[in-house]
């Protein structure tokens, strides 16, 4: 049926008037005011910011300076494919190209975040956090468009580019780790074990400033362990996960983790408690390693356990551990403990685990040597599989639960071995 002329006006008056509203729904001031969004749900707030590219880099040299700079931290590209993409990104960039926000993670004290809550200008935030110690940046998501603007950088003046950044700002990490573990989806733009060091700083600061008897290697850091409580920071990402998931199969050789492993992870972090926790398994496997530590043998054994240092030096060992004391604390996975019970738990192993050690203290090298039974240990371990590994993790996870079920009055450790 044909239109007539009146009602094509009175469509376009509508139009109009439609316009105007939406017009009113988004004044200037309405526009102004998103520039920082609370997430209700973590309590972070979620700021938009323009800088430059230049004032960008050398925000993230800052951040990465403990660690050499960033240039060097991205494994070398080795497919014909990923090198023409960077080529290309990076020729996009010197042409003036505009790339996707670059999400980065920031930590604040209980003022400053307040005051975040109230800025109004661009000039503000960018002044708010290029303020802050470098400890308190993380770069959640956009390694590699910042390895391309470096790149872009040595070859042409980007001076006049401009970078749009996406802050999660928040006061503690457990509510930024919950922001890291869904941003990051797995995806592996670089070596896995530079990636785990990044993505999980805050983690690795917490434990630095938290548990004083424990040294983070880093990976650009060459040295063994030679002392009780050094282990390399992407095994303590690896321990992290495992209790986080309550499962010590996780598969980070792919991937940052798998993805229910991501998800658990998610979840056991929304609890507030939850990292005050991990940092007290911690504090106690790092007590229990310097004892170990003590144990040697008047005469050589046969095994690769020949002394009590070689305990925790095993990877398996240290993720059985904590994934024994994550399930004792909350429970099997998948089930949701009542916080309150799991706080009880959590003192609760902490007491028994003081009372052991305690105990531990006043042996003798030799005397420790044999409560650690590494006979016993070197025997059950050594076995054919094809996957040692998987069964050394469920090995450990059933001696240390056997441990912390045990413990203070545990004879020696014949018990823990004969547990699998």
């Amino acid at each position: 049926m044909p239109i007539s002329l009146d009602r094509k006006i009175w469509d376009k008056d509508m139009f109009t008037a439609a316009n105007s509203c939406r017009r009113l729904l988004f004044s200037r001031e309405d526009l102004m005011s998103i520039d920082v969004l609370k997430d209700k749900r973590t309590g972070c707030l979620s700021a938009i910011l323009t800088i430059s590219a230049n004032k960008y880099l050398s925000l993230i040299e800052q951040v990465y300076e403990q660690k050499g700079g960033i240039k060097g931290q991205r494994a070398q590209l080795k497919t014909k494919t990923g090198i023409r993409i960077r080529a290309r990104m990076v020729k996009d960039i010197a042409a003036g190209a505009v790339l996707p926000p670059i999400v980065l993670g920031a930590i604040l004290d209980e003022n400053s975040f307040q005051s975040a809550e109230k800025l109004e200008s661009n000039e503000q935030l960018s002044e708010l956090i290029q303020g802050l110690d470098s400890t308190r940046l993380s770069i959640i998501d956009g390694m590699q468009r910042t390895t391309a603007l470096l790149e872009a950088s040595e070859i042409t003046d980007i001076s006049e580019n401009v970078v749009r950044l996406e802050i999660w700002i928040a006061t503690g990490i457990n509510s930024l780790i919950y922001r890291m573990l869904i941003l990051n989806t797995g995806q592996v733009p670089w070596d896995i074990k530079r990636q785990l060091e990044t993505i999980y700083e805050p983690i690795l600061n917490r434990i630095r400033t938290d548990v004083s008897n424990i040294d983070v290697l880093v990976i650009d850091q060459t040295k063994r362990r030679t002392e009780a409580g050094q282990y390399q920071a992407s095994k303590l990402i690896e321990f992290f996960l495992a209790f986080s998931s309550r499962k010590t199969n996780i598969d980070i050789k792919e991937k940052v983790a798998e993805d229910f492993v991501r998800m658990d992870a998610a979840e056991a972090t929304a609890n507030e408690s939850f990292v005050e926790n991990f940092i007290c398994v911690l504090k106690i496997l790092a007590t229990l390693d310097t004892i170990f530590f003590r144990g040697r043998a008047s005469d050589p054994i046969d095994g690769r356990f020949k002394n009590g240092k070689d305990i925790f030096t095993s990877t398996p060992a240290g993720l059985g551990f904590v994934t024994a004391a994550a399930v004792y604390i909350f429970g099997a996975p998948g089930y949701a403990l009542n916080p309150e019970i799991a706080q009880a738990k959590a003192v609760e192993l902490n007491y028994k685990m003081t009372d052991l050690q305690n105990r531990l203290e006043g042996l003798g090298e030799e005397q420790l040597f044999e409560f650690l039974e590494l006979v016993s240990l070197n025997e059950r371990v050594d076995r054919p599989s094809g996957k040692v590994g998987e069964f050394e993790r469920e090995f450990f996870f059933k001696a240390f639960s056997a441990l912390f079920f045990y413990a203070p009055e545990l004879p020696n450790m014949e018990v823990c071995w004969a547990a699998y």
